[in-house]
């Protein structure tokens, strides 16, 4: 799990794809942070309990105006969810202010937004009042703390109109998680490749992603990019080998018990009628993988 959430923070860390985040879904598209208008921010800081503490948030970057920091924004990638996830949100935002107490610079807004990874719908609590008031600390108190707010983009459920505004590799990442594919891309440059194809791994389990990897950045070197349209055609390549492979290791063990069972004409069957074989397998409980991804792609253009 861990080596997955770090995988999951490398694209981010890039200039290009930070900003975009932040432009998307704090801005609506508007291209306020650029890579020529943003440096990196310290991920770390520091507080002190009953010993001194450190903690890191997974990324982070100034806005410049001129030479001057005008905003620090924070993002914090979630594999899941907890129910104090405000008070995470609020130590970041706090450690960042606590370090310009001690500067002798211009003051500057501190920005946190959660990034949410998870297929789930979690309900926790999105405001530092709600969290205490859940908790039972009582309306009169309530009403005493400067409450602070927590704003979760889940990246599972970004409606079109959103995942469009995207122009950096993150575009990728989101378009197949909500549609499982890459098609309204397939004519973009993909800028990070390797990091791209780790992400997709790590946020799917699927290892095609990263296999053709070594081939597509030897050509990414000889000819300056990648569109997406290559990375799908050896995804589908990769993806098709995988499935012929399966199948005729299915079809070898069905023809082998039949063969087995005196089943001769069941044999020669299986292999002339894909209904036929469909019928076999289920008789002698071996996944049908061909039958199935043929009936399934048939349901899709119906």
């Amino acid at each position: 799990m861990a080596e997955k959430d770090i995988t999951e923070k490398i694209l981010m860390l890039y200039a290009d794809v930070f900003a975009d985040c932040i432009n998307v879904l704090q801005y609506n598209g508007e291209q306020r942070l650029t890579e020529e208008n943003t440096k990196p921010a310290p991920t770390e800081s520091f507080y002190k309990g009953q010993k001194a503490h450190n903690q890191l948030c997974d990324a982070s970057r100034y806005l410049l105006d001129d030479k001057n920091i005008i905003a620090q924004y924070i993002i914090e990638n979630a594999i899941r969810l907890s129910e104090r996830q405000i008070l995470r949100k609020v130590s970041y935002e706090g450690g960042a202010y606590r370090q310009q107490l001690e500067s002798s610079m211009p003051v500057h807004a501190v920005i946190c937004i959660v990034i949410a990874w998870t297929g789930k719908t979690n309900r926790i609590p999105l405001s530092l009042r709600r969290l205490l008031g859940k908790n039972g600390v009582p309306a009169r108190e309530l009403e005493q703390v400067d409450d602070a707010k927590l704003t979760v983009y889940h990246m599972h459920s970004l409606p079109p109109e959103v995942r469009k505004r995207f122009v950096s590799d993150m575009g990728f990442v989101v378009d197949y998680l909500n549609e499982g594919n890459f098609e309204g891309r397939k004519n973009q440059k993909i800028i990070h490749l390797e990091a791209l194809c780790d992400m997709m791994e790590a946020l799917t389990g699927d290892t095609r992603f990263t296999e053709q990897v070594a081939k597509l950045l030897e050509k990414e070197q000889k000819e300056g990019h990648i569109m997406m349209c290559e990375y799908i055609n050896a995804l589908e390549a990769r993806g098709e080998a995988a499935g012929a492979k399966k199948g005729e290791a299915k079809l070898s063990s069905l023809l082998q018990q039949l063969y087995a069972l005196g089943r001769d004409d069941d044999a020669k069957l299986a292999v002339q009628d894909l209904d036929a074989r469909a019928r076999l397998y289920k008789e002698f409980s071996i996944p049908n993988y061909i039958y199935e991804n043929k009936q399934d792609n048939a349901g899709e253009h119906a």
